[in-house]
């Protein structure tokens, strides 16, 4: 029984690094996310504030500013475009790695509880075998004072 005990540790351990892995793949993608979020809010904000600059050179008579504002937001426009599509596509990847590491994390869970059984099994065998074995050495001991 405890080779079984041993091979299932081996077998944990083994799952203990695959939901370490799937964990990690998680972890990036999520980061791969939150960092194309972060991109469309600067995108966001370079937007705004060129609107700003954009009425504020109209107000003064500024073309060339105008332009120049203009052509920025025009800019970022394409970007946020690129970056709503990049967006998109890591989102995507998010679920599956998220299904991944679940099923990874009960895999390990099941095993960790599998190797609880036996090894508690294996110590109640071995209780017993014990105390056959005591229970043994008192009757032939009992068997020898009694002839």
């Amino acid at each position: 029984m405890r080779g079984k005990v041993k091979r299932l540790r081996r077998l944990l351990a083994i799952r203990r690094l695959e939901e370490d892995l799937d964990r990690k793949t998680l972890t990036q993608a999520l980061a791969s996310v939150t960092e194309v979020e972060s991109a469309l809010t600067r995108q966001e904000a370079i937007l705004e504030d060129a609107g700003l600059a954009a009425r504020n050179a109209l107000a003064v008579g500024d073309r060339g500013e105008w332009l120049m504002t203009d052509a920025q937001r025009e800019v970022t426009g394409w970007n946020r475009e690129r970056l709503k599509g990049l967006l998109k596509a890591r989102a995507a990847v998010v679920p599956p790695a998220i299904e991944q590491f679940l099923n990874s994390r009960r895999k390990h869970e099941q095993i960790k509880h599998l190797v609880g059984n036996m090894k508690h099994a294996a110590d109640i065998d071995e209780g017993r075998k014990e105390q056959a074995a005591t229970d043994d050495w008192f009757l032939s001991r009992l068997m020898r004072t009694l002839r």
